[in-house]
């Protein structure tokens, strides 16, 4: 058992920080943080402000270099910067928790993966969605069997003009970002889909919208899979009129709506269930009360050594899939394979 509460650092002090991480680690007992890195002064500031007495750097290098008690740091920058990183926090022999997309190439996972296994340290990705409860939910009822074996799968994504936005329209600008929506919202539905088909994809097909003054990265993505059991679709937009999600499993005897704050499932052998929950999947971008999830694995994979590398695998596969979606709709939306691999779990 580590020494608790683990020492970390949060390098990147956007508004996923601010507002979803920061409350996270306030609300527990497990987790202290002792410094901050962020290169605008402004922001500096704000942590100043929501965390008296914290140690403040502009240059995340500088913190690593001069913070001697870490046990972890917390990664929120923009894309770009997350394997650069990553991998000098681990070299550093510190845990790593990472915002999504922690890369898309394949050979930053290789070299994260060895520097993990070497320095005996945890790397996990935000993995936020599969902690909403009516998501969660959801899944436990779709291992339930109570709609009998999975055979269709949804998931939508609506969000208006300027959703992907952030403090310095980050995700607009492809460099940064490394995509759009496909990558912002398509790495999250990527991982709710395998987690609710059980498995990973064996082949997909992808059509993309760019639209105009897009900054290089595409508005809408449309996503169809082939699991090995079952069917599914995935819809994403940053060009809706409104904020709103919806999903649905179909089963053999049965089926789960999923709408933005309430759940319905219908059975051939049992009266309906329908959950309500009080906040909406769409009420904002942050989620703090979803991250409580993401912590409890941050802490499970640094406690039992046998358990880690699941979070990893599940991120390199999100990661395969978007640059095979890419390719799709490069090659004129066309099916193309995915290569099995090991399994998350």
């Amino acid at each position: 058992m580590p020494a608790v509460p683990l020492t970390g650092a949060l390098i990147g002090f956007g508004q996923v920080a601010e507002k979803a991480h920061v409350p996270a680690f306030l609300s527990r007992g497990d987790f202290r943080l002792a410094a901050v890195a962020d290169p605008l002064p402004e922001r500096r500031e704000a942590a100043r402000r929501l965390l008296p007495g914290i140690r403040l750097y502009a240059d995340a290098q500088e913190l690593l270099a001069r913070e001697e008690n870490l046990d972890f740091v917390d990664i929120c920058t923009p894309p770009r910067e997350h394997p650069a990183l990553a991998r000098q926090a681990l070299t550093r022999g510190l845990h790593v928790l990472c915002e999504k997309p922690l890369t898309l190439a394949p050979e930053d996972f290789a070299v994260l993966q060895q520097a993990a296994r070497q320095a005996d340290r945890v790397l996990i990705t935000v993995h936020n969605w599969k902690y909403a409860p009516l998501l969660a939910r959801a899944a436990e009822l779709a291992r339930s069997g109570i709609i009998g074996e999975l055979q269709r799968l949804e998931w939508e994504v609506w969000r208006p003009a300027g959703s992907g936005g952030g403090l310095t329209a980050w995700r607009q600008e492809g460099g940064q970002a490394l995509g759009g929506i496909l990558l912002d919202h398509g790495w999250h539905a990527f991982y709710l889909a395998m987690e609710w088909a059980g498995s990973a994809p064996t082949a997909l097909k992808a059509r993309l919208v760019f639209g105009k003054g897009s900054g290089g990265v595409e508005q809408e993505a449309e996503v169809g899979l082939q699991f090995p059991a079952c069917q599914g679709r995935l819809f994403l937009t940053w060009q809706a009129a409104e904020r709103r999600n919806w999903g649905r499993l179909g089963g053999s005897e049965g089926e789960i709506l999923l709408a933005d704050d309430y759940l319905v499932a219908a059975s051939a052998h049992q009266p309906p269930e329908v959950q309500r929950y009080p906040a909406k999947l769409s009420a904002g971008s942050h989620h703090p009360d979803w991250m409580g999830g993401v912590l409890d694995e941050f802490l499970d994979e640094i406690i039992h050594r046998r358990r880690r590398g699941r979070n990893l695998r599940e991120a390199e596969l999100c990661a395969r899939l978007i640059c095979l979606a890419y390719r799709s709709h490069q090659e004129g939306s066309c099916w193309v394979e995915v290569e099995p691999h090991e399994a998350p779990g």
